[in-house]
């Protein structure tokens, strides 16, 4: 069946069919500002199948745009409808999957879309890269949520060249599928001269809100990010 087919190549376990109200720092204990938290609208997380917050796998169209990212991607602290991957589903009239992961690293983003490929012929294909300092532990045997390393053990400079390196794969991987590349904010601690890197990089955003946990995108960034977007899929 080809659902067991998608499990084999990226279920996360911990997130199969997971529902709940609140994840990582979207939760009174963890979140910036309780106040906001407080008086925010609730939120409903719901993941599929495969532990994804994007659309049941039996829904799956084989040439979907696929976008990888972390939490900002997930849209911690935001309903569904309100994230720049679901935007960019309705501005487009196309299915846009969202495979992200809460505390995601570069190394977890390149890895994945390797997966991916497997699965889809993609009309195109969105990276929102995270911090640079971020790795993916080498125990091949812990799941996806398990193998994170968030300390900063690198220099700046082993830092951004690791990132570089993923760039690169990416790149490579896309082959002629659009992409686009682009960034969570303070992403890396050195300046990034984002010209050189190509005509289909996005900046980092200017954070215009906030959302309930007072730290990831708002939905008003959502929907800058998701217009970005969709205007370097459509040049």
């Amino acid at each position: 069946m080809y659902i067991d087919f998608v499990q084999q190549h990226i279920e996360i376990p911990f997130y199969a069919n997971l529902q709940t109200d609140s994840i990582g720092m979207d939760s009174q204990a963890h979140c910036f500002n309780r106040k906001m938290f407080d008086q925010h609208p609730a939120v409903r997380y719901q993941f599929n199948q495969v532990g994804f917050r994007t659309h049941s796998v039996d829904k799956f169209v084989h040439n979907a745009i696929l976008v990888i990212g972390d939490s900002f991607t997930l849209g911690v602290g935001n309903n569904t409808q309100e994230r720049y991957t679901d935007l960019i589903e309705k501005q487009l009239s196309h299915q846009v999957l969202n495979f992200s992961l809460n505390g995601a690293s570069n190394d977890w983003i390149t890895r994945k879309l390797q997966q991916l490929l497997k699965l889809f012929e993609p009309r195109a294909i969105v990276i929102h890269y995270t911090f640079t300092h971020r790795r993916e532990l080498p125990q091949t045997d812990w799941h996806d949520n398990e193998r994170t390393e968030c300390e900063p053990l690198y220099s700046s400079q082993e830092n951004y060249q690791n990132w570089f390196t993923n760039f690169q794969t990416i790149q490579a991987l896309a082959g002629d599928t659009k992409l686009v590349h682009s960034f969570i904010p303070n992403w890396h601690n050195q300046t990034i001269d984002y010209a050189e890197l190509g005509t289909n990089v996005i900046s980092p955003m200017t954070q215009l809100d906030f959302a309930r946990d007072g730290f990831h995108y708002g939905p008003r960034t959502h929907l800058e990010l998701a217009n970005k977007i969709t205007s370097l899929l459509v040049a």
